[in-house]
């Protein structure tokens, strides 16, 4: 990557934060009259019935209360997000078409020479949830501890594989680093979205898989979760160590969804749905459902969720720059 691309990228980010935090900055108007007036299309970039699908129609039940039009979810998987981003990229910016992104929003932009879409086209909604990262094995595999699983790859150098939810994925990244902090060879295996990594998971295809540890949960007593890629344990599943507990403090690199709007979606509009989007996913109710698929619901506003993807691409060229990530 040449240096003006690391400085147009940086810019992105800039404007993109830029935007979010003019929206933020301005007094919330009293009522959008005007907005919405259609259904409202949330695209995301993984296959129907994973955890964003479930995520984003539980959202999208309450915001259709709340806004009085139907709230669509629309599955658009394929090339690492590119096909989804590619498409909202495009979309009238009036608030009527949305994207939930994930961390291959952002490696695409550092792995491919051409991204069908820019860090600037979008404007950040909301950091609806951070998903703790997990390593989980099939249970046929006969590990119970990470130090296990460790001591039987390093017997099989290029042998075991573990799935991801797609190619530059957050579980692409955690896999790999966690093969670089344990010295390890595992092979990488992408599939378009999480459902079907771990289906193939249970079927024997492959003996791990970097996923939600809410996906890996989902299979008790076939999947078992090993330990998860954030600085703290989970509040969600306080049971699953952490890599940095079982001594691989490098390997900390969460999950996350956040919605995002077209770059030039008015100002009062993106308000409007930060604030109702945040009051959604922090409801009670709501953060017990997300808790089971594997989400910590945070509800952040622009400014805040700019913030943290400006750390996670920095964490991303740290990465890729290894060498070790590679589409």
């Amino acid at each position: 990557m040449t240096l003006n691309r690391r400085q147009a990228l940086a810019a992105g980010l800039a404007t993109l934060g830029g935007a979010a935090t003019t929206a933020h900055a301005q007094t919330a108007p009293a009522a959008t009259p005007a907005y919405p007036t259609a259904p409202i299309r949330i695209v995301i970039p993984t296959a129907a019935g994973g955890g964003h699908d479930t995520m984003m129609r539980l959202i999208g039940q309450k915001l259709t209360e709340r806004l009085g039009q139907p709230c669509v979810v629309e599955s658009r998987p394929g090339a690492s997000g590119s096909i989804a981003a590619a498409a909202v990229a495009q979309a009238p910016a009036d608030g009527h078409t949305l994207m939930v992104g994930y961390s291959a929003f952002l490696s695409n932009t550092v792995l491919l020479e051409k991204v069908p879409y820019k860090v600037e086209d979008f404007v950040p909604v909301s950091m609806l949830a951070l998903t703790p990262i997990a390593l989980g094995i099939s249970e046929s595999l006969a590990a119970s501890t990470l130090k296990h699983y460790v001591a039987i790859a390093k017997t099989r150098p290029g042998q075991l594989s573990y799935a991801s939810y797609g190619p530059g994925s957050g579980g692409h990244f955690v896999g790999e680093l966690f093969n670089m902090a344990a010295g390890i060879n595992t092979v990488h295996v992408p599939y378009k979205g999480e459902t079907p990594a771990l289906l193939d998971v249970l079927a024997g295809q492959v003996q791990a898989s970097f996923t939600s540890v809410g996906g890996a949960r989902r299979y008790p007593g076939r999947i078992r979760a090993l330990a998860v890629a954030t600085k703290e344990r989970s509040p969600s599943y306080p049971d699953v160590p952490t890599f940095a507990e079982l001594g691989y403090p490098e390997v900390d690199m969460p999950g996350w969804g956040a919605l995002f709007a077209p770059a030039k979606t008015p100002p009062a509009v993106v308000q409007l749905l930060t604030r109702e989007i945040n009051r959604i996913v922090l409801l009670p109710e709501v953060k017990a459902k997300l808790s089971e698929l594997g989400f910590d619901a945070v509800g952040w506003d622009g400014a805040r969720t700019n913030e943290f993807l400006k750390e996670q691409l920095a964490s991303t060229r740290k990465l890729v720059a290894s060498g070790r990530i590679k589409l």
